[in-house]
């Protein structure tokens, strides 16, 4: 009876602790903006507005998928493509605003509000508009459990590749992108997650019977 009973109070530990487990990882111990990995090359597309030709790259992309950096407010407004990224699968992450609007956590935290709200999970990268994180910041960050990111180089068609670089497609209201020559170079040079990046293997996630 004891053994049954001892065995009956593990069981519900063992479910509270996995009903308790965050989404989330600190790539690092301590605050720290992560600007280059270690194996291949990790892309990512900063997106704030929708280009001409994006949607459709979206509904055709195959993998292996870059990881789309997306703001609130596209979030809010792009609910269409919102469904592809989450059809397909395609890694997200979190664009912030420019460095000089985080005078508090408050817009962090609606930032994250909305991101849960969209796609069920708390973001586990995120970077600022203009690639400054401000002490402060990094320490606001940190304690939400997620990680600074921040481009090794911005892409352009004769970017000459290094080992570990994590390369940037802004997508803004006044950049221009040309999405067959993006295509094309990922076919010619296959791209890894950023956590494969920084640590050579894949982090998936395991899903438990309810």
């Amino acid at each position: 009876m004891l053994l049954l009973a001892s065995l009956f109070l593990i069981l519900l530990f063992y479910q509270k602790e996995i009903s308790t487990v965050l989404p989330t990882f600190n790539a690092t111990n301590e605050p720290a903006i992560i600007s280059k990995g270690h194996y291949g090359q990790t892309l990512m597309l900063e997106v704030t507005f929708s280009h001409e030709g994006f949607e459709t790259w979206l509904k055709n992309l195959k993998a292996p998928y870059p990881i789309l950096l997306l703001d609130k407010a596209w979030i809010e407004r792009s609910s269409s493509m919102i469904e592809i990224i989450k059809d397909k699968r395609i890694p997200t992450a979190l664009l912030g605003h420019n460095s000089t609007d985080y005078t508090n956590s408050k817009v962090l935290e609606e930032e994250i509000t909305i991101y849960k709200k969209y796609f069920d999970k708390e973001p586990l990268w995120f970077m600022t508009r203009d690639y400054i994180f401000p002490d402060d910041l990094q320490q606001m960050i940190f304690n939400q459990r997620i990680n600074m990111l921040i481009p090794t180089a911005l892409w352009h068609q004769e970017l000459p590749l290094e080992e570990g670089m994590i390369i940037s497609v802004p997508l803004h209201a006044h950049s221009t992108i040309d999405f067959e020559q993006l295509t094309l170079f990922m076919q010619q040079n296959p791209i890894v997650s950023i956590e494969e990046n920084l640590f050579g293997y894949q982090i998936k996630t395991k899903k438990f019977p309810q």
